[in-house]
């Protein structure tokens, strides 16, 4: 703004309207529009939005039930079988049926042939024949019982490795158990999801097709915009657009000086 300029105002008007060709169109999409508010759609989708267990899956949840509530035989049985290797109850030689059969044969024919001897000398039933006959059965009982001392113990060692295994796979049923709880609980969680999403689906309806219904209106909708502002004079053109007007007008005049009629026309220029 120049210096010394005096501001009025001024009033615009503007409209924007849809074209004429177009208001039919448009009418009958407002029309539309007014009609899907007022409507019952849009709907959820009616079915489910889950899967239910296939007849296969739900066979295997239930046998896996029964199963996990019965509980594992051979598990019992390996860990009474453990105690008893642990406990020491096959180490007497005596418990294995077969070794104590082949020592009573073997020990048959040693008592056999010692007797025979010491009755051929005469001396059957002597001192001598019994240290000699203990001495023949202790030999053998090393033989027959000493090797099956040894792999018992062994057995014993690779039992204590096994042992908390055994112990562990008591909650292998469990686990089982739990896991088709969660197989159910999944799919109930599933359910509830689905009516939650429905019920909200409802409650928010109302406001989704009031916005869609307010945006269909607002697109290309008919307005009047009226703006006001200053319109200011520029003094600084008007002195020199007067001043030139001035210098013509007085060379058309007999004996006037144009350098005055510049001066007067400039003066007159500030005012326009």
């Amino acid at each position: 703004m120049s210096k010394g300029s005096n501001p009025s105002s001024v009033t615009t008007t503007s409209s924007s309207e849809p074209s004429e060709f177009i208001r039919p169109y448009f009418q009958q999409a407002v029309d539309s529009a007014q009609d899907l508010y007022e409507g019952s759609t849009p709907n959820f989708f009616p079915n489910a939005t889950y899967t239910d267990f296939a007849p296969e899956t739900s066979t295997a949840l239930n046998l896996t039930t029964l199963r996990a509530l019965q509980g594992n035989p051979l598990l019992n049985q390996s860990q009474t079988e453990a105690s008893n290797i642990l406990a020491g109850n096959y180490l007497n030689p005596t418990t294995n049926p077969y070794s104590k059969a082949l020592y009573d044969q073997m020990a048959g024919d040693v008592i056999s042939d010692v007797n025979s001897q010491f009755t051929s000398a005469g001396r059957f039933g002597s001192g001598a024949n019994q240290e000699i006959l203990t001495q023949e059965l202790g030999q053998l009982a090393n033989q027959v019982y000493g090797d099956q001392y040894n792999r018992e113990r062994d057995i014993m060692a690779n039992t204590m490795a096994t042992a908390p295994g055994l112990g562990e796979m008591d909650y292998n049923d469990i686990a089982k158990l739990q896991g088709v709880g969660v197989e159910k609980e999944g799919l109930e969680q599933a359910k509830l999801q689905d009516a939650i999403a429905r019920y909200d689906y409802e409650q928010q309806k109302p406001y989704i097709k009031l916005n869609q219904y307010l945006g269909a209106l607002g697109a290309s909708v008919p307005s009047n915009t009226i703006e006001t502002s200053p319109v200011f004079r520029n003094t600084g053109a008007g002195l020199l657009k007067g001043a030139g007007m001035g210098a013509n007008l007085a060379g058309q005049i007999p004996g006037m000086n144009p350098l005055y009629g510049a001066i007067g026309g400039g003066l007159l220029g500030g005012f326009l």
